[in-house]
């Protein structure tokens, strides 16, 4: 079965928008005409992708299970388009990469320098996220790899290799916080403290909860709650705020003097990083580049 861009395009339209009329004028035809191709895909395939309502457009439970699939094709086909722009030397390579905080702050800007440097003709787009917001986005092809030390691999994803990248997260205050540079503060002594802390749901919030649950402990007082990693480096370091950080979001305020982290190894914990891909089809040419180029850097941990 040979389903064309213009059905697939089509589909993944009226889907974004639920409604033909909006999903006609995005790709510049006539209702009726948008209509017919989604007739033609659902005809091809036998199944009843949509259910048609006075308001809009809504996906059957097939065109639902259809849908991972159809975004799987645009993605191989616009890739496909990219790949031969760039053999002709009438486009630039794209390679769209997921990151956590951390990696998108501290180690892809110097993996795009090196791209820079080595004269590549190329475009990076980066998404940042949580580990199941970047496998998500890997799953339906939205970027092309992610980087990220949670374990992603599922049936889409699949871890691809090792960055030899690693990090460790612990317990951080500013410069100027009472516990700063303490060798002798007691675990009870830093969580009756205040402290800035990710949502509940978080990963990152989950992993502390786990570090303090083997101490005996109880999580600490969160005067701030924030999905921001940024911000929560930025309150600790305007604040008498504790936080549980990864050394690669704290990197420069440390240098810089403002922020240190406390001496406490039963509330720390080291993590690795990997690069992972989706299982089914293939690495761009900008994709491998990009690789090529992240692998170069060199190693922290």
């Amino acid at each position: 079965m040979t389903f064309s861009y213009r059905q697939i395009r089509a589909f993944l339209q009226v889907v974004e928008t639920g409604s033909l009329g909006r999903a006609a004028k995005n790709v510049h035809i006539t209702q009726p005409a948008l209509s017919r191709v989604v007739s033609e895909l659902e005809a091809q395939c036998g199944l009843k992708l949509f259910e048609r309502h006075p308001l809009g457009m809504r996906l059957t439970d097939a065109g639902d299970a259809f849908l991972p699939m159809a975004q799987s094709i645009m993605h191989e086909m616009e890739r496909a388009e990219e790949a031969v722009s760039v053999m002709r030397g009438t486009g630039i390579g794209v390679v769209r990469v997921g990151a956590i905080a951390g990696i998108a702050r501290q180690i892809l800007p110097s993996a795009v320098r090196k791209l820079l440097d080595q004269g590549a003709n190329i475009k990076v787009y980066v998404l940042e996220g949580s580990g199941g917001e970047l496998a998500d986005a890997l799953a339906n092809a939205t970027i092309d790899i992610a980087i990220a030390h949670d374990n992603l691999a599922d049936d889409d994803v699949v871890q691809f290799w090792p960055t030899g990248y690693s990090d460790c997260c612990s317990v951080v205050c500013s410069t100027e916080h009472p516990l700063a540079n303490r060798t002798d503060c007691s675990v009870d002594e830093i969580l009756q403290a205040d402290w800035v802390l990710p949502r509940p749901d978080s990963t990152t919030s989950k992993l502390l909860h786990e570090v303090i649950r083997q101490t005996g402990q109880r999580m600490p007082r969160a005067v701030v709650e924030t999905v921001s990693p940024s911000a929560v480096a930025a309150f600790v370091r305007r604040s008498m705020l504790l936080a549980w950080l990864p050394q690669s979001l704290y990197a420069d305020e440390e240098a810089a003097g403002q922020i240190c982290s406390i001496d406490m190894p039963s509330l720390s914990l080291h993590r690795e990083y990997f690069v992972y891909r989706r299982r089914r089809g293939i690495l761009s040419p900008a994709a491998r580049l990009f690789l090529d180029a992240f692998a170069l850097e060199e190693r922290v941990s």
